[in-house]
């Protein structure tokens, strides 16, 4: 690994872990009130870079001008897990000179199990399936609420993202694919036939397809939407061929 960017270092015990590890550690932080003491800590170490602002507005061209293979780390803030999370997707998919390729991150532990669910689970939604397009997931475990101080109200959880490459994206039009998944988990009760017939702009013959449309969208793996992806666009006379740069 030849650079560990940090969301949210903190006060540095994480950080300082890490470059006793001689990693090159890049720290994100956007409280003021931390910043001093991180700067305390980590004074002696001449592999760390400290980030003033939010991770949602790094300036990603500044990181790919650094050579090698990049990883996060970081604790999540709650409320902005779901923005961060899909903005480094979009740089996952979209940005192949950034060379990242892991993230080890603390969230809040319903989004950590709904992130990591298997088909079948009635947690496995939406977000399940866009996460499995971008990375491999993996829940590590569980921290209590009472680790904390102050205590939040919910438990945390660590979880691993192994990216894919380029090369390893599922060979569907990601935008396409997004709305087919959003579509159907949004009426996640109800069988795919009604949940699908909420995109407008369905191809004529789409019912006919080849596909048991009386399941529900938490049964399927991603292979299997992917698939009935491809089938649709299909229909409107547009294979794609797209697994790599449609954003």
């Amino acid at each position: 690994m030849d650079l560990v960017l940090e969301i949210g270092p903190g006060d540095g015990f994480l950080t300082q872990y890490l470059l006793e590890r001689n990693l090159q550690v890049t720290g994100v932080e956007i409280d003021s009130t931390w910043i001093e003491k991180l700067q305390r800590r980590v004074k002696n170490y001449s592999k760390f870079r400290l980030i003033s602002g939010s991770i949602l507005d790094l300036d990603w061209d500044s990181l790919a001008k650094i050579d090698g293979t990049k990883a996060i780390v970081g604790n999540l803030p709650y409320h902005l897990v779901s923005s961060i999370i899909f903005g480094i997707f979009e740089i996952v998919r979209t940005r192949i000179d950034i060379n990242l390729i892991e993230m080890v991150v603390m969230v809040q532990k319903e989004v950590a199990k709904r992130l990591t669910a298997q088909p079948g689970n009635k947690i496995c939604g939406g977000i399940t399936l866009l996460a499995q397009y971008h990375a491999e997931l993996e829940y590590l475990f569980t921290v209590p609420a009472e680790a904390f101080f102050p205590r939040p109200k919910v438990d945390g959880a660590v979880i691993r993202l192994k990216f894919r490459h380029r090369d390893q994206f599922p060979d569907v039009d990601y935008e396409f694919f997004r709305r087919v998944v959003h579509a159907c988990f949004g009426k996640r009760r109800k069988m795919m036939r009604n949940s699908l017939g909420t995109l407008t702009d369905l191809p004529g013959g789409w019912k006919e397809l080849d596909f048991d449309f009386s399941l529900r969208p938490e049964t399927l793996t991603l292979d299997q939407f992917v698939s009935l992806t491809k089938d649709l666009s299909n229909l409107y006379g547009n294979t794609t061929d797209e697994s790599s740069t449609s954003v």
